[in-house]
């Protein structure tokens, strides 16, 4: 059932396994082996899977009975599923790729929890913090958004929006992992997908480990932070609506702080991961359509702008992550064509 699916995508599946091997090393190599696991995302992935599945399960149930009105429902319903959505070729496609990314995303996790073992914090964020200073004419970048985006009210929908990055990330992952349409397209997707975790939410974060605007003055404790006025800004905005950004960056500052491994542990703001994915997105939105590739680059954007607005990120790590995942794409694109994998994608 699944032995197809490894063999026709061998170079996803052997990346997955070498990049978990190559976490567990560097966990005994530096003794912390108790940051290392592989079941630490089991529980969200398998709740996502059921939640995924119970909404696309409701969108079929209401297509047939608004477009089909069959006599008997039911029996619709189960025929349908049976015969096109449930059939042993598409899962056995579809389980593999979700059972190895609730494990990668483990290991992943719990190398970037070892980022300050291993690249220790604070080389890097006081330069990043002068560099983007420089590159925007001596302004910081969330002052320049701040005329525009400073209202509560927006600042509460763009965390909104930006909250929605992982729900997004899993649904399209599920999508391709259980498109029987574009194979090439799947491959090169995956490819890159993984790709983008490992380069720039790995090596990159390790290489450039940093923590961002938000922690800027907790790392830097006793000077003089400018950012400041942006977390006073988002406290203010939080007694009118919920700016859940805060919440979540107390919590991972107290985890960092505790030396724990737990679900959504790790900092790193050099490059956003957040902003790979989803330009990564655009790049394979717009191999199915224009319609979708719009849709991506809107959602891309907002990603983009709330990753400095919420005191996430600086700029350039947005712009490495775009440059980088780029390349990346361009890359799996011309290994995938070199192999005779990257013809006529279609749409999936």
């Amino acid at each position: 059932m699944f032995a197809q699916e490894i063999k026709e995508n061998r170079h996803i599946y052997g990346l997955v396994i070498l990049y978990i091997a190559a976490g567990w090393a560097l966990a005994a190599f530096y003794g912390v082996t108790e940051r290392f696991s592989v079941l630490v995302y089991s529980r969200p992935v398998l709740t996502t899977t059921f939640m995924l599945g119970a909404l696309f399960l409701g969108y079929v149930v209401f297509r047939i009975m608004f477009t089909q009105r069959p006599k008997r429902l039911s029996r619709a319903i189960l025929t349908e599923i049976k015969e096109k959505w449930a059939t042993s070729r598409r899962l056995g496609q579809g389980l593999p790729m979700v059972i190895a990314f609730m494990f990668f995303i483990a290991a992943f996790s719990s190398v970037k929890s070892m980022i300050p073992v291993v690249q220790p914090y604070g080389a890097w964020d006081q330069f990043f913090y002068e560099w983007e200073n420089t590159l925007h004419f001596g302004i910081d970048p969330w002052r320049l958004l701040q005329p525009a985006l400073g209202y509560p009210l927006i600042t509460f929908i763009i965390n909104l929006i930006y909250n929605l990055w992982f729900p997004v990330m899993f649904a399209v992952l599920y999508w391709q992992a259980f498109t029987m349409k574009s194979p090439e397209l799947r491959k090169t997707f995956f490819l890159s997908f993984y790709a983008c975790w490992i380069i720039n939410g790995s090596i990159l974060a390790i290489l450039l480990s940093s923590v961002g605007p938000c922690f800027y003055g907790l790392l830097y404790g006793g000077g003089e932070d400018p950012y400041t006025p942006l977390i006073e800004y988002l406290k203010t905005a939080s007694e009118s609506f919920p700016i859940w950004a805060l919440q979540t960056q107390d919590m991972l500052w107290q985890v960092y702080q505790a030396n724990e491994l737990s679900f959504g542990s790790g900092i790193s703001a050099m490059p956003s991961l957040h902003v790979s994915i989803a330009f990564l997105q655009v790049l394979f939105g717009y191999q199915i359509s224009k319609f979708w590739g719009r849709v991506f680059l809107s959602f891309f954007v907002v990603i983009l702008i709330g990753s400095v607005h919420l005191a996430w990120h600086y700029a350039i790590d947005g712009y490495l992550s775009i440059l980088t995942t780029a390349l990346i794409w361009w890359g799996v694109r011309k290994l995938n064509k070199h192999s005779g994998a990257g013809r006529n994608p279609g749409r999936a």
